[in-house]
């Protein structure tokens, strides 16, 4: 019973990280503003260099992986090596979308603002019972939270510090790299909207998630 519990919570995992893949990928598509400050830099990498933005983002991902392990060496638990394959997963998600599925090109203003839209709307609906989920955590938010507790910062200090360096490094690549700037209007539609779609996910999926787990 316990082992196929544990078979329908990573099939779940599988689907809501594909979702929010494609919801990312919604906001990418539109190219007016990214979701989330590490796409930023995926973008103009990709614009700049040619690495794709989800082969790029497995590869911020397993550093983040990589600091855990330095930093608490020995407290390090060996189930956080799960991060990898994980953000691999995801990885592969983003490129397929994104290079292989949305790839038509969206004119007018108003279509781009409906897939920014479309894509919090998806973000918030996938990441909420994702979270609730706790099977793995993301390894750029997993960093975060051993900095602040290994060197006594706050999580949000750290949090801040982390998508404000990916801004400037975005900023650069794009006055440097002669390509468009990723932070725009959407990544502020992306700031008001997402946190209180995922709270209401979240509660929304709470117990159903709760149901599952005690079936365990």
């Amino acid at each position: 019973m316990k082992e196929k519990n544990l078979m329908v919570q990573i099939l779940l995992l599988l689907f809501l990280t594909c979702g929010t893949a494609f919801s990312q990928t919604l906001a990418l598509k539109a190219n007016i503003g990214v979701c989330a400050c590490w796409d930023a830099i995926g973008l103009n990498v990709y614009e700049v260099y040619g690495l794709k933005v989800g082969t790029l983002s497995m590869i911020l991902h397993i550093i983040c992986v990589l600091i855990q392990f330095l930093i608490q060496r020995r407290n390090f638990k060996l189930r956080k090596i799960l991060q990898i394959p994980y953000v691999v997963v995801f990885g592969m998600f983003l490129n397929f979308f994104y290079y292989d599925m949305l790839t038509f090109e969206l004119h007018g203003y108003g279509m781009k603002l409906l897939f920014v839209i479309l894509a919090y709307i998806g973000l918030g609906l996938f990441l909420g019972p994702l979270l609730l989920l706790n099977l793995v955590t993301i390894p750029s938010e997993a960093m975060c939270i051993v900095i602040s507790g290994e060197y006594e910062i706050d999580y949000a200090k750290v949090r801040i510090s982390l998508d404000a360096l990916c801004i400037i490094v975005s900023v650069a690549l794009s006055v440097f790299g002669g390509v468009s700037v990723k932070v725009r209007e959407g990544t502020i539609i992306g700031m008001l909207m997402l946190g209180p779609l995922e709270k209401l996910s979240m509660r929304f999926f709470s117990p159903c998630i709760e149901k599952l787990k005690k079936a365990d």
